[in-house]
């Protein structure tokens, strides 16, 4: 049992590195490739997570949002619940630790944990000196 669980985790979301592209399943089944730069922000739903691209339905996958940081090393972890593409963030609010968010492309606000404030404030200003 556990390892058809192994298993069906590696097909349901898989990362190649070469092209930066994840590969999902859709409601029907389907194989979808999304590019990384698509992707707008991953949230954590117990043991799923759904991803957020440009302009359709979000994906909903059997991987944890942890496990998602493990393929997407390069997102930022902003609370427990979400990851962001640094890519397509759009804005980021810093009013006070306790009311912080970024926005994404799609005009999402999300909330930035007080313990991630820093680091997120940090990760920011180094990937835009970066671009």
């Amino acid at each position: 049992m556990a390892q058809f669980l192994i298993n069906h985790l590696q097909t349901t979301v898989h990362m190649n590195t070469a092209t930066n592209v994840v590969k999902v399943r859709n409601r029907t089944g389907r194989s979808i490739h999304i590019h990384t730069d698509q992707i707008l922000y991953i949230e954590g739903l117990s043991n799923y997570s759904r991803i957020y691209v440009d302009d359709s339905q979000p994906y909903l996958t059997s991987l944890t949002l942890k496990e998602q940081q493990a393929i997407l090393p390069f997102f930022f972890r902003i609370s427990r619940s979400y990851l962001v593409n640094p890519k397509r963030i759009r804005q980021f609010e810093l009013r006070n630790i306790h009311n912080s968010w970024v926005e994404v492309d799609n005009e999402a606000r999300l909330t930035v944990s007080r313990r991630k404030v820093k680091e997120v404030a940090n990760l920011v200003a180094g990937y835009r000196k970066a671009e």
